[in-house]
């Protein structure tokens, strides 16, 4: 997997609910509804100025705090290509691959990048570049599985797959 995206920088310790601010939290959205709350609590601006393809750069800890599910979720509603970070809250990070948003993990990145800086990014060959200063990370290659994973569309899209894909198997043995 390969992308290539204009960044927006912030900083350390940057929890879920700065992310996501509970204030909107509701039991269900409609489609594109969360997008338009993605990081107001930072910046309320935020949602009419990002787009599709963009890249979160994030300081040491980005997504702490609680397991709000919609953080993530509204990054990849939004069209957020992807996020890198030095490290990640736990939580956060396993709200990311459920919902196929490919997270980074890159130490000093948060020291490299300006925001709108244009980052390019090989998951499969373990590449980060910023192209406007030419600096150069390698990143550990990500297991085939979780490419994959990501390419499904997270993990209720690649779960539906691979029952897909026994079910097939099954009938075409039975047959």
């Amino acid at each position: 997997m390969h992308f290539r995206g204009r960044t927006w920088v912030f900083g350390r310790n940057v929890n879920t609910d700065l992310i996501f601010p509970k204030m909107w939290f509701r039991p269900t959205y409609e489609p594109g509804e969360m997008a338009s709350h993605l990081m107001v609590g930072i910046d309320e601006a935020f949602p009419s100025k990002v787009k599709r393809g963009d890249i979160i750069v994030g300081g040491q800890n980005f997504g702490c705090g609680s397991s709000r599910e919609e953080a993530a979720a509204a990054m990849k509603e939004a069209g957020i290509a992807g996020v890198v970070a030095p490290s990640f809250g736990r939580l956060y990070t396993r709200n990311c691959i459920n919902v196929g948003l490919p997270i980074i993990v890159s130490p000093g990145i948060d020291a490299q990048v300006t925001e709108g800086d244009e980052l390019e990014i090989d998951l499969a060959k373990g590449l980060l570049r910023n192209l406007q200063t030419g600096y150069e990370a390698r990143l550990p290659p990500m297991a085939p599985e979780s490419l994959r994973l990501i390419e499904d569309g997270g993990i209720a899209n690649y779960t539906r797959r691979i029952l897909e894909e026994r079910r097939k198997a099954a009938t075409h043995t039975q047959s």
